[in-house]
């Protein structure tokens, strides 16, 4: 009977080292699967595109850079008037900052977007908008073209939007903010939007 107790406690010796080695085999196969997964979620956030848009009023160009790199090139239509703006509704599209006093570290008034960058605050949809334009044709639907893409620029209803007149684009003929046709402020916002919905990214606006 005491031999058999022996051989009883021996193989339950054998058992549970076992399932000891097993389980430190299983934890460490299990911490190299949590670091290997810490591992590719970082590189996935390394790889998370910048993207930042230069606009170009004399060439009425929009450029959307990724990573630092020309990424898509559109023709632009912006402010009737030329120059920087100066006030509300004198029909300029701004290069520097406004007057309204906004969250954004440097950007006092009359600092160029160039050392401070506008930003994107808000993308609305905009297919249902009208807009009179004063020139006695009344109301227009589909003025602002699909999307509005609203920046922060110190000046009330600045932002890059689509058109109903997509024969404008290339030419100085807002009230102040940028015209894309219809097709190009959709890819534009599709774009942009894939990261943090489009908020945050930065605006350069220069009058090359």
């Amino acid at each position: 009977m005491r031999r058999f107790l022996c051989g009883v406690r021996f193989w339950l010796v054998v058992f549970f080292a076992c399932v000891m080695v097993a389980g430190n085999a299983g934890a460490a196969g299990a911490a190299e699967i949590a670091e290997n997964q810490a591992g590719a979620t970082a590189a996935a956030l390394d790889a998370v595109p910048v993207y930042k848009i230069y606009v170009h009023k004399v060439s009425h160009t929009l450029e959307l850079y990724r990573d630092g790199e020309v990424y898509k090139r559109y023709g632009c239509a912006t402010g009737m008037n030329t120059g920087d703006k100066q006030r509300p509704g004198d029909h300029r599209t701004p290069f520097s900052w406004g007057y309204i006093m906004a969250s954004i570290p440097g950007a006092e008034p009359w600092t160029p977007s160039e050392y401070v960058p506008f930003v994107v605050d808000e993308v609305v949809y905009a297919g249902h908008w009208t807009h009179d334009f004063g020139d006695g044709k009344g109301e227009i639907a589909g003025a602002y073209g699909p999307w509005f893409i609203s920046l922060n620029t110190g000046w009330d209803g600045i932002g890059i939007h689509g058109t109903h007149d997509e024969n404008s684009i290339g030419t100085n003929a807002s009230e102040g903010c940028i015209r894309l046709r219809n097709a190009d402020v959709q890819e534009l916002k599709d774009i942009i939007c894939q990261v943090n919905g489009g908020i945050g990214v930065q605006v350069v606006i220069s009058e090359d």
